[in-house]
């Protein structure tokens, strides 16, 4: 179960990505929902990988010890999953402004789209085949 969901939050990682581009290059309501609903479905994805995850459960048995520390599991504990939520926030609010036909919305899916690559672990590899 947790390979398969490593496997399915990975890959639809390239796919809000490229939706993310193409909201932030054509920021119309359709462009936007595609970017805010693959970011939904990636922030469901990554809950629940939270919630089997050996690496999140076992960080989170010891997390004063995991936050005092800099390391990958302090990554995702106390980043990953915030960095998400904040983008999934401002690429809806994007949305919002998409559908009003307000320019507001190209700012809101760039500062969504920078977070999601700020929070996307490059250290980890590309794509789990």
């Amino acid at each position: 179960m947790y390979e398969a969901l490593l496997f399915i939050h990975n890959l639809v990682r390239w796919f809000v990505l490229a939706f993310g581009l193409l909201a932030l290059w054509r920021p119309g309501a359709k462009e936007g929902a595609f970017f805010a609903h693959a970011l939904t479905l990636q922030v469901v994805l990554g809950i629940l990988l939270a919630f089997v995850s050996p690496l999140f459960q076992g960080a989170l048995a010891s997390l004063e010890a995991t936050l005092q520390t800099p390391s990958e599991a302090r990554y995702f504990v106390a980043e990953h999953w915030v960095g998400g939520l904040v983008a999934l926030g401002l690429a809806h609010a994007g949305l919002s402004q998409a559908r009003k036909g307000k320019p507001r919305a190209r700012l809101l899916f760039a500062l969504a789209l920078a977070l999601v690559l700020l929070s996307i672990p490059w250290f980890r590899p590309l794509l789990r085949l």
